[in-house]
C-alpha cells in the first residue's frame, strides 16, 4: 500500500510534469532552429533559381547570341564593303603587236569591269627590247596609247567617228652605253648568258599617263586600248605590256595601307551601331508588348510579400512566448510541496488521489 502511494505521488508530482513540459519546449525550439538553418542554407539557391534570376539568365543568353551574330555580320559587311570600295590595284594587259610594212607596229587589248570612276591611275607601257645595233641606231621613237570605251560591234582601231576617252604620246629610247663599257658588261655577264639566266635585252618602261581619272558612268570607263610604236625605221621588240596602277588617296589609302587596323575600326563601328539599334528596338518592343497593369500587379504582390514577412516573425515570437508561458501555468496548477507535506499522505482520501491522477493524465494528453 505504501509502494502504491509512493508511486502515485511520484507520478503526480509537479517536478515530473515540469520535466515533460521542458522536454517538449526544447524539441520545439530545436525544430525551429533546424528550420531556420535550412532556410539559411537554401536561401542562396532560392535566389539563383528564382523567376527574376531565370529572366536575367535568359536575357544574358539572348544578349550574348545577338552580340556574336552581329559581330560576324559586321565582319562580313566590312569585307563586302572593302571589295566594292577598293578597286584592283594593278591591271596588266599584254599587247600583241602587229607588224606591217605599210604602217607602224600596233596592237590592241580589252578590259573587263576592273576600273573605278574618280580613281587616279598611273599608266605605263613596258617594252622588252633587244640591244641590237639596229635598235641602238633607231634612237628616239614614239609610243602612242589610246583608251576607248565599250561600243557594241565597234572596232578598237580608231576612226574619225569615234572619240577616245584618253590618249597619250610619249618618247622613248634605249639606255646609252659606250662601246668599252658595253664590252666589259658583256664579258662579266658572259657565264650568265651561256646558261640562259640573262639576255642581251633591256626592259624599257615608258610612263604614259599620271593620275588619270575616268568620269562617272560605265560608258566613261575604258574597255579597249590601242598601242602603237612610231619610228622612222623598224623597231625590234620582244614583247609589249600596258600596266595600270591605282594611286590611292584618302580613305582608300588608309584602308589599303592599314588593312587589319581598318578592319578592326570599321567592324567595331558597324557592330556598335548595330548593337545600339538592336538594343533600342528591344527596349521599344518590351514596352509595347508588356502591358502596364501586369507590372503594377507584380509590384503590388512584391509589396504585400514584404509586408507579410515581419508579421510571420511576430507570430512565431508570440508562439514561442506562449510555449514558454505554458509550463509556468501548468506548474501553478499543482499544489506546492510544503502544503502537501502539511496535509500528510495518510489523510489523503482515495477520491483526492484519483483527482490528481486524472489531472496529470489530462495534461499529458494535451502535450
Amino acid at each position: 500500500m505504501a509502494d502504491s502511494e509512493y508511486s502515485d505521488t511520484e507520478y503526480d508530482s509537479p517536478a515530473s510534469s515540469q520535466a515533460v513540459v521542458k522536454v517538449d519546449f526544447s524539441l520545439t525550439s530545436w525544430c525551429t532552429r533546424t528550420d531556420s538553418q535550412q532556410d539559411a542554407l537554401l536561401a542562396p539557391f532560392r535566389v539563383l533559381f528564382s523567376k527574376t534570376a531565370l529572366r536575367i539568365y535568359l536575357n544574358i543568353i539572348l544578349f550574348s547570341g545577338a552580340t556574336l551574330l552581329l559581330l560576324g555580320i559586321s565582319g562580313i559587311a566590312y569585307t563586302i564593303f572593302y571589295m566594292n570600295f577598293i578597286p584592283t590595284v594593278g591591271v596588266d594587259r599584254v599587247v600583241h603587236l602587229q607588224h606591217d610594212p605599210k604602217q607602224h607596229p600596233w596592237g590592241t587589248a580589252s578590259f573587263e569591269s576592273e576600273f573605278v570612276s574618280s580613281q587616279p591611275y598611273d599608266v605605263a607601257v613596258v617594252l622588252d627590247m633587244p640591244r641590237t645595233p639596229k635598235n641602238l641606231d633607231v634612237g628616239n621613237f614614239m609610243v602612242d596609247l589610246t583608251l576607248y570605251a565599250h561600243q557594241i560591234g565597234g572596232s578598237v582601231i580608231p576612226v574619225e567617228t569615234r572619240n577616245p576617252i584618253s590618249q597619250s604620246r610619249r618618247p622613248a629610247i634605249l639606255t646609252y652605253s659606250s662601246p668599252l663599257v658595253d664590252l666589259a658588261r658583256r664579258v662579266l655577264r658572259l657565264p650568265l648568258y651561256l646558261v640562259g639566266w640573262r639576255r642581251e635585252a633591256e626592259i624599257l618602261e615608258v610612263p604614259m599617263m599620271e593620275k588619270v581619272e575616268f568620269a562617272r558612268g560605265t560608258k566613261n570607263l575604258p574597255q579597249n586600248l590601242r598601242l602603237e610604236i612610231q619610228s622612222w625605221s623598224e623597231v625590234q621588240i620582244y614583247s609589249a605590256r600596258v600596266e595600270f596602277r591605282a594611286r590611292f588617296t584618302g580613305l582608300r589609302w588608309c584602308m589599303y595601307r592599314w588593312k587589319l587596323t581598318s578592319f578592326v575600326v570599321f567592324s567595331s563601328l558597324f557592330w556598335t551601331i548595330s548593337m545600339g539599334s538592336a538594343g533600342l528596338t528591344w527596349f521599344v518592343l518590351s514596352l509595347v508588348l508588356q502591358p502596364a497593369p501586369i507590372e503594377e500587379q507584380i509590384k503590388e504582390e512584391e509589396t504585400e510579400r514584404v509586408k507579410d514577412e515581419p508579421e510571420d516573425d511576430d507570430s512565431s515570437s508570440e508562439h514561442v512566448k506562449v510555449k514558454e508561458e505554458e509550463p509556468e501555468r501548468m506548474l501553478q496548477s499543482y499544489p506546492r510541496a510544503g502544503d502537501e507535506a502539511a496535509q500528510g499522505s495518510g489523510l489523503e482520501s482515495a477520491e483526492a488521489r484519483g483527482m490528481q491522477k486524472r489531472r496529470s493524465r489530462l495534461l499529458e494528453d494535451d502535450h
